[in-house]
């Protein structure tokens, strides 16, 4: 898709359309008496309503609907957007949804992953309609809001697109050689520890959960510092690169689209490299673990039980819940680097996609300060989650193993997600502000929509992008911890 701006005046074109995004329909006619020239025939209208939680949301839906229907080239008026009190966030909202809408996977394209990396393929298999052109006509200069909409859009479907590709194309080693050309092509730092290292450092439950693969494990730490002398905030992804569920293995139904569960991982990509493309001025530390959960004689197995990062011991009752393995140790390298806040995202629980379905993700924190604030970005960029509790209620079953500290599952204990949630606090010092993202229900569109292609959504990257971004440009207030990670 490519983007042009017209300002003050309309670069009419016969063959294309006005399309006028508008509020009320007083403004159809406001607009007509100003563009006295332009036929009402041309104008092809818009109509934003609450129809959500948020206007944000509802915009997000209508802008992303548009650019799914998008068959050929047009013109955009900014005319109603540009006189909102919040005009740029919201021309941004309307440019990012736009590119969204537009995605969609080039199949066709997959077999160039036998010849080329699956960095330098990104642009080949993500679709964004490239043949046609939108001309924004704007009022005023708006061009920084129009860019950082297309690239956080952009960056959002290189997300969805690493989601999409097929597992026999991107093991634990794709993974990370995609993850190294990110960080080179924007000047980041980034270390990838093996499983030599991750021996070193005790991180047991990354080395268990992979023991099937005949890949080492990964843990790939990018360093993005954007703010000297400020401290830093940890993001972790969840990357299972396939998860057959081990040796409590899915069956058929269940096994379908596990290739998406490492997007925890992809978005979070997305997010530091948006951060970096923006010059975000806030410092952040991203934590990957990298594996697969498959089978083989050197599997895991139901009983054994491991020493975590942190020093406690976890005995695996559930091979299948691997996920809050991986994450527990990928917090504790996050904690022992002294950042002052943690967020993971994950495709955790089924519990949490039973529970809010597939539309709301599921959010949980242990300080409603760093809570709130998040859920301002939430608000902001027109996405949507629900808070959960955690409780000590759910700590106690995890905490009754006859072996080891914890047991990583409750077998008919209902409340699956806050289980895991449970499990995760029990890694998270009582002074760092920690959210957990639960995004199984979220994470992958299962069925063609108005608004979105199938396949993954790149969930919550513009969220938590904006978060960092504003995390890093406001004066919070200190909570005295020193930051280890330069």
């Amino acid at each position: 898709m490519k983007i042009f701006m017209a300002e003050n005046a309309l670069s009419l074109k016969e063959r294309e359309n006005i399309v006028f995004p508008y509020f009320e329909e007083a403004q159809i006619y406001e607009y007509l008496q100003k563009e006295p020239t332009l036929k009402r025939e041309k104008l092809e209208l818009l109509h934003i309503s609450k129809t959500e939680k948020t206007l944000q949301e509802s915009a997000r839906i209508v802008f992303m609907k548009f650019g799914k229907s998008l068959k050929h080239s047009c013109q955009i008026s900014l005319y109603c957007l540009e006189k909102l009190k919040m005009s740029d966030e919201f021309i941004e909202l309307m440019m990012q949804a736009i590119v969204e809408g537009s995605y969609s996977f080039a199949k066709h394209e997959l077999k160039q992953l036998q010849d080329i990396t699956v960095f330098d393929a990104r642009e080949i298999l993500t679709d964004e309609k490239n043949n046609i052109t939108l001309t924004l006509i704007t009022y005023h200069n708006k061009a920084e809001a129009i860019h950082r909409g297309y690239m956080t859009g952009h960056c959002i479907n290189h997300a969805r697109t690493l989601g999409n590709i097929p597992n026999n194309f991107l093991h634990v080693k794709e993974f990370a050689a995609y993850a190294t050309s990110m960080a080179k092509d924007n000047h980041l730092k980034i270390d990838i520890l093996g499983d030599e290292r991750l021996k070193a450092l005790s991180c047991g439950g990354i080395l268990a959960v992979n023991q099937g693969s005949e890949e080492e494990a990964n843990l790939i730490t990018i360093t993005y510092e954007g703010a000297q002398d400020e401290p830093f905030y940890a993001l972790i992804g969840k990357g299972v690169m396939f998860d057959a569920g081990g040796y409590h293995i899915k069956n058929m139904s269940g096994m379908e689209g596990m290739k998406y569960d490492m997007c925890g991982a992809a978005n979070m990509l997305a997010v530091v490299e948006l951060l970096a493309k923006r010059k975000a001025r806030v410092n952040v530390l991203l934590v990957i673990p990298v594996v697969e959960n498959v089978i083989s004689p050197g599997a895991c197995k139901m009983g054994d039980v491991i020493t975590t990062m942190s020093g406690k011991t976890v005995e695996i009752y559930n091979t299948d819940a691997e996920g809050r393995l991986i994450l527990c140790d990928a917090i504790s390298y996050a904690v022992n680097e002294g950042v002052k806040e943690i967020l993971d995202l994950a495709t955790l629980t089924y519990s949490c996609q039973e529970a809010l379905g597939s539309y709301i993700s599921g959010i949980f924190s242990n300080n409603d300060q760093v809570y709130n604030r998040f859920l301002e970005s939430v608000h902001r960029v027109g996405e949507k989650v629900w808070r959960l509790p955690l409780d000590p209620i759910y700590h106690k079953p995890i905490q009754e193993s006859q072996t080891a500290d914890l047991v990583n599952y409750v077998p008919g204990y209902r409340a699956g997600a806050n289980i895991a949630a449970g499990f995760l606090e029990e890694f998270i010092p009582a002074h760092i502000g920690w959210i957990h993202l639960d995004i199984v229900g979220t994470s992958v569109k299962r069925q063609n929509s108005e608004y979105v292609e199938i396949g993954a959504t790149g969930v919550l990257t513009a969220a938590i992008a904006d978060y960092m971004e504003r995390r890093g440009e406001r004066s919070y207030e200190s909570n005295g911890t020193t930051s280890k990670c330069n």
